[in-house]
């Protein structure tokens, strides 16, 4: 029972750093084809906050699963939490990326469109 239950807590975090993904993809896009008449302000509030989940799913639900009590299942629990954890460390450093990437770019056009 323990090991279906955290097999099924995998299973849904995998799909809440899938959603965090397609958020980092989204600010990619714009980053990749930036405006004319500036930066939408609102791409570094967003990155902030994806930032901030991110850590908030590596900090408090990811490292909350313990596999070492499961006996069946453990270690397909055990690869998918590390898998889990790489991911979103990764996406962690791309989304640092992306905000240097995003003040870069207003550096150079010297302004943020506000309210966007």
């Amino acid at each position: 029972m323990a090991s279906q239950q955290t097999v099924s807590v995998l299973d849904q975090l995998k799909l809440d750093v899938l959603d965090l993904q397609q958020r980092s993809i989204r600010a990619e896009a714009v980053l990749d084809a930036p405006p004319a008449d500036g930066m939408p302000a609102g791409i570094r509030s967003d990155l902030a906050q994806l930032h901030g989940d991110a850590n908030k799913i590596l900090a408090t639900r990811i490292d909350a699963i313990l596999t070492g009590e499961l006996t069946s299942g453990k270690d397909d629990a055990r690869a998918m939490r590390k898998e889990l954890i790489r991911t979103v460390e990764t996406l962690i450093e791309k989304v640092e990326q992306q905000v240097a990437r995003f003040d870069q770019l207003v550096k150079e056009f010297g302004k943020t469109l506000p309210g966007t």
